[in-house]
């Protein structure tokens, strides 16, 4: 058996770090739930992007190596680089910034929201030993933003390294579970409160682009309606005419569809290297259009539909282009 190459063994190292992040979040039982789950997160995001530096490298481990310039007899810097060495005489590797800065020198662009969230991520790992258990201010935030940056993952992973994660059920826990008492006369402490500030100005700062696929942070809200067992029913989108009726707000709908046509002809020309509005495009575009998954038609009059019309589409469509087109590096 051939051996793997670094970058695809730094990449199942980082796809371990990520599923043990997730799997230690959502437990029922777990007192240091955020600050661990930023840990982990984070190891599973520096793997990522070495591996990818690897990748553009040809895999040469050298391009990861921490260089210095130890002084000569003379007191002088040396001229010729030295490999830097841990206590055990290890090579020693660049962190998540050393990393981030040569894969962009290196032509790989990431993302700014991709950068911020991982900027807040850091900031919640840097801090948290000063503080045992995080309070649901705090435990809000890193809910927002690790659900951002576990989406974030999964899209630079599939782009960089053609990464798949569809075979797990991928989500965080939300917060809303909590009993809602547990919010109620919060207390925390100054260093605390520092972290709270400056991770919501890092949301604020927030790129608000809905064509964008990365996020510095994803708002959580739920809702909890009472109903008895035997009232409470699954709900599809169907043509089936005996199907049960569920209404529907302009405003939900409009929810589901945000996209418009030229909305999704953008993020098709940014997201895919070989696109064109050509016979092929429309021939996909047009079988799509009959999935209420996808597309919403509107119509001017919508009793007439020879009135005129117009659709809008829902941002799951992409997954049916990207069976037909190829993702930019």
């Amino acid at each position: 058996m051939s051996r793997l190459s670094r970058s695809v063994r730094l990449l199942q190292n980082s796809e371990a770090a990520l599923i043990s992040a997730i799997e230690i979040y959502n437990k029922p039982a777990f007192a240091y739930r955020e600050e661990t789950f930023a840990i982990l997160a984070l190891n599973a995001w520096e793997l990522l992007i070495k591996a990818k530096l690897l990748s553009v490298n040809n895999n040469d481990p050298r391009c990861l190596y921490v260089y210095y310039y130890p002084k000569t007899k003379a007191g002088r810097p040396s001229k010729k680089p030295h490999v830097k060495r841990n206590r055990s005489k290890n090579v020693m590797t660049m962190g998540l910034d050393g990393c981030l800065n040569d894969l962009e020198k290196a032509g790989t662009t990431v993302p700014p929201a991709v950068k911020k969230n991982l900027v807040a991520l850091t900031e919640i790992r840097d801090n948290a030993v000063h503080y045992m258990n995080a309070s649901p201010l705090l435990a809000k935030q890193v809910l927002e933003i690790g659900t951002a940056s576990l989406r974030n993952f999964m899209e630079l992973g599939k782009l960089w390294l053609d990464l798949d994660l569809s075979p797990y059920s991928l989500y965080l826990m939300p917060i809303g579970f909590l009993s809602p008492s547990a919010a109620t006369g919060i207390r925390v402490s100054s260093d605390e409160r520092n972290v709270i500030s400056y991770l919501a100005s890092l949301m604020t700062d927030a790129d608000d682009n809905k064509l964008s696929d990365y996020s510095i942070s994803l708002d959580v809200n739920i809702s909890f309606k009472r109903t008895s067992a035997g009232d409470a029913t699954a709900v599809i989108v169907s043509n089936n005419p005996s199907a049960m009726e569920v209404r529907m707000s302009e405003e939900d709908i409009r929810k589901r569809f945000p996209w418009e046509y030229a909305d999704l002809v953008r993020k098709l020309h940014s997201r895919y290297s070989n696109f064109k509005e050509n016979d092929k495009y429309h021939k996909l575009k047009r079988a799509l259009a009959s999935d209420p998954r996808f597309v919403n038609t509107r119509f001017l009059d919508p009793g007439n539909p020879k009135s005129s019309k117009k659709d809008f589409y829902n941002p799951n469509i992409i997954t049916e282009f990207d069976k037909a087109y190829t993702l930019r590096k």
